[in-house]
C-alpha cells in the first residue's frame, strides 16, 4: 500500500473541496506553479512537498465535515412562534399552515414556553371549549436553547427529551431544530 495516493488525486480532491491553487499557496507556502506541475505530472516533487499538500487537503476535508455537523447547518431559519396571549386556535392554525407539530412561545425575545400538537389534541378532546383559551393556560416547558456551533450529536441527545431546540447567536434566536431536521441528514 502506497504511503501517499497517486499525484493525480491532488487535483481531484482539491476541486471536490472547492479549493484553488492560490489558497494552497497562501496556506502552505508552496508556489502555485509547483502545485500546478504536481497536478499535471510534470517534474519530480519531493515527498515532503506532496505529503504536505495531501495532509492539508485531508485536514480541509475534516474541517468541512465537522462544520457541516453543526446546529446552524441543519436548523430551520424560519422560527414560527406564538405569544402567550394567542389562542390555542391560533396555535392550531399555525401548525396546520406550516405543517409543524410544536411551537415555541416567544414574547419580547424571551423563550417563555412551548405548545405541542399532542398536548392540544389531548386537552381539546377532553374539553373542546379550550380551543379559544390562551396558549399560556396550557403551555409546556420552554424548548432548550443552544448556540449555533453545537454539534449534531449533542442536539440529537437533547431531542430525545424535547420536541425542539432553539438556536441562538449573540443572544438572539436564529433558528429551530427538530427531529425532522436531523432526519434530513440521513
Amino acid at each position: 500500500m502506497p504511503l501517499i495516493p497517486d499525484l493525480k488525486e491532488i487535483k481531484i480532491i482539491r476541486r471536490k473541496l472547492n479549493i484553488n491553487q492560490k489558497k494552497i499557496e497562501k496556506d502552505l507556502g508552496i508556489s502555485q506553479a509547483t502545485i500546478s506541475r504536481i497536478e499535471n505530472g510534470i517534474g519530480n516533487p519531493s515527498y515532503l512537498t506532496v505529503k504536505k499538500i495531501f495532509d492539508y487537503l485531508e485536514n480541509e476535508k475534516l474541517r468541512i465535515k465537522k462544520s457541516e455537523r453543526r446546529a446552524e447547518t441543519i436548523m430551520s431559519k424560519n422560527i414560527i412562534s406564538i405569544t402567550p396571549k394567542s389562542t390555542i386556535k391560533n396555535a392550531v392554525e399555525l401548525m396546520n399552515k406550516y405543517k409543524i407539530s410544536q411551537l415555541p412561545i416567544i414574547e419580547n425575545g424571551q423563550n417563555l414556553g412551548s405548545i405541542t400538537s399532542k398536548k392540544i389534541q389531548k386537552l381539546i378532546t377532553d374539553n373542546p371549549n379550550l380551543i379559544n383559551a390562551e396558549v399560556e393556560l396550557i403551555k409546556e416547558l420552554p424548548f432548550p436553547e443552544i448556540e449555533k456551533d453545537w454539534d449534531i450529536r449533542d442536539i440529537s441527545n437533547l431531542l430525545t427529551n424535547y420536541p425542539a431546540v432553539l438556536v441562538k447567536e449573540h443572544g438572539k434566536y436564529i433558528g429551530i431544530s427538530t427531529d425532522a431536521d436531523l432526519l434530513k441528514l440521513v
